[in-house]
């Protein structure tokens, strides 16, 4: 659900294409600590009225680490956490703020009990504690597999429409797993079921691999995923959607109420795609054209089994399946772990009007296209945006086969602010371990600023 194309992150800003959009300038850059390199896996990072947080794996002996910033003259503070990472690329970093301020941290999971620590205290890493349970009596495996806690997988934390922490995750495992959703009461400091029952629930046959929720202009919130029967990638099958108002009543797009969990007998299939028909369950987006009508990208194989990017767009109440991408190279994929990618995309948007979509694809045309709104084809290169500089996405650390990973976000107090982060690690290796450890990487800040 979350491992996206590793070999690249590209950082988008919300404004649009006008030319008068300044570039973006480095204004300061400063090293925070040296990272663990050896496979890629994701980081967390935030920004709080003013203050900066990263949460990265060190590169000392692997442990979980977040580091805070509390003002820009500041010198970086260190808290360690009690769990280490392996070489699964799977075990990303979820970090979320509540209402009161408290930092909340998950990560390094990959089917094993829930890993999770709260603060005591607002903006102070410092008093984060291990909590390792949400709605477990206690740590006992028993109790953990009742509270549905015991392997845990893709952690995701995001507010409700009233405002309330949610955190979403798998448990159980590739092909047999359910979708939890809890919800944090600030009051108590305690955890609750959101929705009563699973998400979704494969009865033991296969898990869905979610995409979402992406909410439009509307505020209705829009979910995709796909079945998958077995660990093995090639098994992804039945694209599938809903939507919801609250993200607790869920229907099918004609307003068909669904009755949590959903199952392959209950959902809605957007396009009904078989095992080994190249669907893969970390290559669906969610986007919105310029009448605000959802747009659902995807792969699959034509007849050449080359891999071709759809879209299966909602109109008038029916779904629309277009091609995109006329590509004229194969990666067929299979097996399981983080796979190497060949193929990269973003969400259809909007931009000034324009409909325009990213693709990086190996041995084909790639960049960001402006998109025909009718038939949802290219029609040639999109506005440029302003480029980050070249200086922030450059390897530092070149041994063989190093890849710089990236990450970031807006200042939210200042739009023409951004902080950008940059590292370098190896490629995925499915999990596995590379036969040669690379030496540390640093984890690099940009504070780049442009012209209002």
């Amino acid at each position: 659900m979350k491992i996206r194309w590793l070999l690249c992150c590209w950082l988008f800003v919300s404004a649009g294409f006008a030319e008068e959009v300044k570039p973006w300038k480095i204004m300061h850059r400063e090293e925070i600590a040296k990272v663990w390199s050896g496979n890629p896996v994701g980081f967390a990072f935030l920004e709080k009225d003013g203050q900066l947080f990263a949460a990265f794996y060190s590169a000392e002996d692997k442990s979980m680490t977040v580091a805070q910033k509390k003002s820009p003259d500041a010198a970086w503070t260190f808290q360690k956490l009690p769990t280490k990472i392996g070489w699964d690329s799977h075990n990303y970093i979820a970090m979320a703020f509540d209402a009161d301020d408290i930092l909340h941290v998950s990560g390094n999971m990959h089917a094993v009990p829930l890993i999770y620590f709260r603060a005591e205290k607002p903006m102070d890493i410092t008093s984060l504690r291990a909590h390792h349970r949400m709605l477990a009596q206690d740590t006992s495996k028993e109790a953990l597999q009742k509270a549905r806690e015991n392997r845990v997988t893709y952690p995701q934390f995001f507010r409700s429409p009233d405002g309330t922490m949610i955190f979403t995750y798998r448990d159980g495992s590739s092909g047999n797993g359910v979708q939890i959703w809890n919800q944090y009461d600030r009051t108590t400091k305690t955890w609750k079921r959101f929705l009563d029952q699973p998400m979704f629930d494969g009865e033991g046959a296969c898990n869905a691999y979610f995409q979402g929720p992406a909410r439009d202009a509307n505020g209705m919130y829009h979910v995709t995923w796909v079945w998958r029967d077995t660990p093995d990638a090639a098994t992804n099958h039945d694209l599938s959607y809903m939507r919801s108002r609250d993200l607790v009543h869920w229907e099918k797009s004609d307003g068909t109420p669904l009755t949590l969990p959903v199952t392959r007998a209950t959902g809605e299939v957007i396009a009904p795609l078989q095992n080994g028909e190249g669907l893969l369950n970390s290559h669906v987006r969610i986007g919105f054209d310029t009448e605000n009508r959802v747009v659902v990208t995807y792969t699959r194989y034509d007849a050449n089994k080359n891999n071709q990017l759809m879209q299966a767009r909602l109109e008038n109440g029916v779904w629309k399946t277009y091609q995109t991408t006329d590509w004229t190279h194969s990666w067929v994929f299979s097996g399981g772990g983080c796979l190497p990618g060949e193929l990269g995309f973003g969400e259809v948007r909007v931009r000034n009007g324009k409909l325009v979509q990213y693709w990086n694809r190996k041995f084909e045309k790639s960049g960001e296209f402006e998109l025909d709104p009718a038939t949802l084809k290219p029609i040639g290169p999109a506005p440029k945006m302003p480029a980050t500089p070249a200086a922030c996405t450059k390897c530092e650390n070149p041994q063989e086969n190093q890849r710089v990973k990236t990450g970031g976000m807006i200042d939210s107090r200042n739009p023409n602010r951004r902080y950008l982060f940059a590292w370098e690690t190896l490629p995925v290796n499915r999990d596995r371990a590379h036969d040669v450890v690379p030496n540390p990487s640093v984890l690099r800040m940009f504070v780049l600023e442009r012209e209002p």
